[in-house]
């Protein structure tokens, strides 16, 4: 963030004073550090306060604009903000007060509201704004029932803890306790950010549902099987088509276009060979449209608010998947990669025909989401690092993708040979007399050396 250019004195004659110039401009006040007015190229006049946070960074928060506050209002504005607002020469008790008296500054103005409340308005507003899918706020509305018409300020961990013993006594797993409490420390965060918790309370609530993932990917037999029934699929469904043109016809009918020489008859195997080459989540691949799949550079660009992280990441194209786009381009729907030409919407379901291909190619225990699995076990055992399979799969933390390290060609063997077996070996080396040095030395210093080696 640069600095403001000059220092002077904010009042009401410097700001009637103030006119556009074409760039933008920035003062600081000379008395109040943090007081700044910027005004934009067009000559929009706005109060700010400047300040460097806790970890080092500059923020800058909007107080308001000119001429709908004064200069006088605008500096008041200011020095409560800097009472509130927690800076980097700020100590931890510092931070926490100030925590506090914003808490207490909203619920003086708003009061605290309900996690119903919350959650129906600010929250969803929030995911709205943001382009963040609403999912979780479904997954709390339907999980947190009994704790809908508390007010936020009394969710606390103590609670949280309660409601997760009275979970579990129902027979809900613990992955899925854990799942329901992470989309409701999402909504606490933002109600941090909003001024009405201090902390957010679900941080302190331990998850113990951490279940051990399979790891399920295809073997070579499979894959090959699962290819040949996606075939064997797009012929039966020319062969359909062929039956339902010649009967139209012979009734004198309408007919629909002959699929004979199509390749793709459906969006079904593009949406399979997409998720094997890929390892895209169901939900991003569903959301995605030809606006984030460039061809001329070979990358799909997975927008923020599709992914579960909510950050964007790029993947790049293999030379199938390549083909198979170029292919299905021209057959699929116009915005959307994978979507349903009916209803001129995205696809939302087709596990239908996932579950008979699956049938038809024999292959036992493979949900859709281990096509994702499959890619990164692929990529590990080309010999892919971990860091760069994590972001290609587009998961935040490293420790997540360490499930696949087992399928690193000779990883532990590799590691053990490195680190105890070679400096053996080169030890060995150095002290083992050559064969010629041997034969010069008298019998019994051979004997020795022999012994020793």
């Amino acid at each position: 963030m640069p600095r403001p250019r000059s220092r002077v004195e904010i009042n009401r004659d410097f700001m009637r004073a103030l006119a556009p110039s074409g760039t933008f401009q920035e003062y600081a006040d000379s008395a109040l550090t943090g007081f700044t007015v910027r005004v934009t190229p067009a000559g929009a006049i706005q109060y700010n306060l400047r300040y460097r946070k806790p970890d080092g960074s500059f923020g800058r928060k909007r107080i308001g604009r000119w001429p709908e506050m004064s200069a006088a209002q605008a500096r008041d504005a200011v020095r409560l903000e800097l009472e509130q607002t927690p800076q980097k020469q700020d100590t931890p008790a510092v931070v926490e007060e100030k925590k506090r008296r914003r808490v207490e500054s909203v619920r003086r103005a708003h009061g605290c509201p309900s996690l119903r409340t919350f959650l129906d308005a600010d929250y969803v507003g929030y995911l709205e704004a943001n382009d963040i899918s609403t999912a979780n706020a479904n997954v709390i509305r339907s999980s947190f029932e009994d704790l809908l018409d508390r007010p936020l300020n009394e969710l606390t961990p103590w609670v949280l803890e309660s409601w997760k013993a009275r979970t579990a006594k129902t027979g809900v797993k613990p992955k899925t306790i854990a799942n329901k409490l992470h989309a409701l420390q999402g909504l606490l965060r933002v109600a941090v950010k909003a001024g009405h918790l201090t902390d957010n309370p679900a941080k302190e609530v331990p998850r113990n549902g951490r279940a051990d993932v399979v790891v399920r990917y295809l073997s070579a037999d499979e894959r090959e099987r699962l290819y040949a029934a996606m075939t064997v699929r797009e012929e039966a469904n020319r062969d359909a088509r062929h039956r339902t043109i010649a009967h139209r016809r012979m009734r004198k009918l309408p007919a629909p276009p002959s699929l004979r020489h199509v390749r793709y008859t459906d969006h079904l195997q593009p949406l399979v060979v997409t998720a094997l080459h890929t390892g895209m989540r169901k939900g991003e691949l569903l959301a995605l449209e030809w606006a984030d799949v460039d061809l001329e550079v070979r990358t799909i660009h997975v927008r923020r608010g599709t992914t579960k992280d909510d950050e964007r990441r790029d993947i790049p194209i293999t030379d199938e998947l390549f083909e198979c786009f170029t292919t299905w381009k021209p057959l699929a729907h116009r915005v959307y990669v994978f979507g349903n030409r009916e209803t001129d919407a995205r696809l939302t379901d087709f596990s239908n025909a996932w579950e008979a291909l699956l049938e038809a190619a024999q292959i036992p225990n493979f949900r859709f989401h281990d096509c994702r699995h499959d890619y990164a076990s692929k990529l590990v055992a080309a010999g892919v690092d971990l860091n760069r399979v994590r972001a290609l799969l587009g998961h935040a933390d490293l420790k997540t993708v360490l499930r696949y390290a087992h399928l690193a060609p000779d990883h532990l063997h590799e590691a053990i040979d490195r680190t105890f077996n070679a400096p053996r070996r080169e030890s060995k080396r150095k002290r083992a007399p050559t064969a010629v040095a041997l034969l010069d030395t008298p019998k019994k210093a051979r004997v020795r050396a022999v012994r020793a080696s």
